[in-house]
């Protein structure tokens, strides 16, 4: 895909799950084509593929291609998508398949946690960063501070930075307390393609209030059309309704996750989406009081987006 510094829009960009077989033993590539299209239809205006919610350390390096690639297809420059592209290893090992990743994507996403390790200071995740800046030329990237292996949060200097190159276009940020988001956002340079997204449900609507771009969780999995309707409308009469809604139901969101994600996707969809609950990166069973509490969660979200007036898509093939 062509570089660009073009600005990534506002709004949701859903961490997206990888559907399996039932064995687990291969991506059900016609589940992913639906799941995309459900996206998109609910209102997301990007697409992060290759992420940890879609199992990214369980896929393949061929597999983690092939999965961006069907999105980017199946979207069909209907909205833009971003995919993971730093697995480890030397930063030029990592360049490589930030390379070959960027020739399918509209942006490269590096995971914050890749670039240094756990013990290493910031300077030297700096110094790792502007090494894989030079060894990729003009690519597009991201940042996200993925959980996984560890849990590393940039400093608001150290984000400023990054904006500052003019080479990052997206960031998914992790550290779910307001103080630390309004730092970092108040550090940003102006007039930078640079775009914040929370991951943090709870603070969706503090992050937007603050200048945020939009969201990218894993509760776009379940009512993308609700987060969707949120940051498009921060400051309307129920947003504090809305937001209120997405604080506590993540609680649900989050119980064995991303098993949850596919067993509420099949009681969305019913018949229409043959979608497993295999996942590779967990084993997860749900009991009878589980399901019906995702059951109930349904229930919930379409009483919620009644009440708000905005249409429930369902997935289907």
């Amino acid at each position: 895909m062509a570089s660009s510094s073009a600005a990534l829009p506002r709004g949701v960009f859903p961490t997206m799950i990888t559907p399996f077989t039932a064995d687990g033993k291969e991506v059900d590539y016609a589940v992913l084509d639906a799941l995309t299209d459900w996206y998109i239809a609910s209102g997301c205006t990007g697409l992060f593929a290759v992420c940890q919610s879609s199992e990214m350390y369980e896929l393949s390096p061929a597999e983690r291609l092939e999965v961006a690639r069907r999105v980017v297809a199946k979207a069909a420059g209907r909205v833009p998508v971003v995919a993971s592209g730093t697995f480890g290893g030397t930063m030029a090992e990592q360049a490589e398949f930030v390379k070959s990743m960027s020739k399918i994507v509209t942006a490269v996403v590096v995971l914050v946690n890749q670039v240094a390790g756990e013990d290493e200071p910031e300077e030297t995740w700096v110094a790792n960063a502007k090494e894989l800046l030079a060894l990729t030329g003009d690519i597009p990237l991201g940042l996200y501070e993925c959980p996984k292996p560890y849990h590393r949060l940039l400093k608001p200097e150290t984000l400023a930075w990054c904006a500052g190159t003019g080479r990052f276009l997206f960031h998914k940020d992790t550290c779910c307390v307001k103080a630390g988001i309004a730092a970092k956002l108040a550090a940003l340079p102006a007039d930078c393609p640079f775009a914040f997204y929370n991951a943090n449900a709870a603070t969706l609507k503090y992050s937007l209030e603050l200048g945020g771009a939009g969201f990218s969780g894993i509760s776009a999995n379940f009512y993308p059309q609700l987060l969707a309707w949120l940051c498009s409308n921060p400051s309307h009469p129920e947003a504090d309704h809305v937001q209120d809604f997405l604080a506590v139901v993540e609680n649900v969101v989050m119980y064995k996750y991303p098993t949850s994600a596919k067993m509420f996707l099949a009681i969305l969809a019913g018949s229409s989406l043959p979608i497993t609950p295999a996942c590779r990166a967990v084993q997860n069973t749900f009991s009878e009081e589980e399901t019906t509490k995702l059951g109930a969660l349904r229930s919930l979200v379409a009483n919620l987006c009644a009440r708000i007036d905005i249409d429930i898509k369902t997935p289907a093939l």
